[in-house]
C-alpha cells in the first residue's frame, strides 16, 4: 500500500509543482472588532480600525500554504459610529495556515478562502486599559482562528477575512475575547 502511495504522490507531484508560483500579497483596509463581553464593547458599537500587512503564498496553485503578518491599529473603547482613523490600540498578528482556490472563473480571475492560525500581539494600549475595575491590564498577546473569502483579478486582491477569537486580551477575563472582520485589497506579486 506505501508503494502505491509513494508511486501515485511521485507520478503527480510534477503537475503539482507546475501548477505552483510562490508570491507575495501586500495588503491594506479597514478593521472591526467586537468584544463578547459588554464591559469592553458596549451593545451596537464596535472597535473600528485600519490595517496594513503582507501575506506570503508558498506553493501556490489550488492548494497553498499562508504565512504572513498584519499591523491594525485600532481604536480599544467600542464607539456607535466607525471612525476608523482616530486609534490608540497597535496590535501585531502572525498569521499562518492554508490558503485554497475555491473557483477558477477564468485563469486570471478566481474566488479564494482561506484557515489560518493567528497569535496577535499588543504594542500599544492605554495605560489604564478601559478605566474600569478588572479591565484595565491587557495580556501581551491572544489567539485567533481566522477564515474568508477573497477575489483575485489578476495581480489585485479583495478579501474579507473573520477571526475568531478564542484567547482573551484582558488579564483573568473569561469573555474578553476579541472578534473582527477585516476588509482589505491587496497588490499580488
Amino acid at each position: 500500500m506505501n508503494k502505491i502511495l509513494s508511486i501515485t504522490s511521485f507520478i503527480w507531484l510534477p503537475v503539482f509543482l507546475y501548477a505552483q508560483s510562490p508570491g507575495l500579497v501586500i495588503q491594506t483596509g479597514l478593521t472591526a472588532s467586537y468584544s463578547k463581553d459588554a464591559n469592553i464593547t458596549k451593545a451596537n458599537q464596535g472597535h473600528y480600525g485600519w490595517m496594513v500587512g503582507a501575506d506570503a503564498r508558498i506553493l501556490e496553485g489550488d492548494l497553498y500554504f499562508l504565512i504572513g503578518g498584519q499591523f491594525h491599529k485600532t481604536d480599544l473603547m467600542s464607539t456607535s459610529s466607525p471612525d476608523f482613523f482616530k486609534n490608540d490600540w497597535s496590535v501585531v498578528m502572525g498569521r499562518a495556515g492554508f490558503g485554497f482556490n475555491l473557483l477558477h472563473l477564468s485563469e486570471r480571475i478566481v474566488f479564494r478562502s482561506k484557515i489560518l492560525g493567528s497569535i496577535n500581539f499588543i504594542l500599544d494600549a492605554p495605560e489604564n486599559g478601559q478605566n474600569i475595575p478588572g479591565y484595565i491590564e491587557l495580556n501581551d498577546s491572544y489567539f485567533g482562528a481566522v477564515t474568508g473569502l477573497g477575489l483575485t483579478i489578476g495581480s489585485f486582491d479583495l478579501d474579507l477575512d473573520f477571526q475568531y477569537g478564542f484567547i482573551n486580551a484582558y488579564f483573568e477575563q473569561p469573555k474578553s475575547t476579541f472578534d473582527s472582520w477585516t476588509l482589505m485589497v491587496g497588490f499580488h506579486f
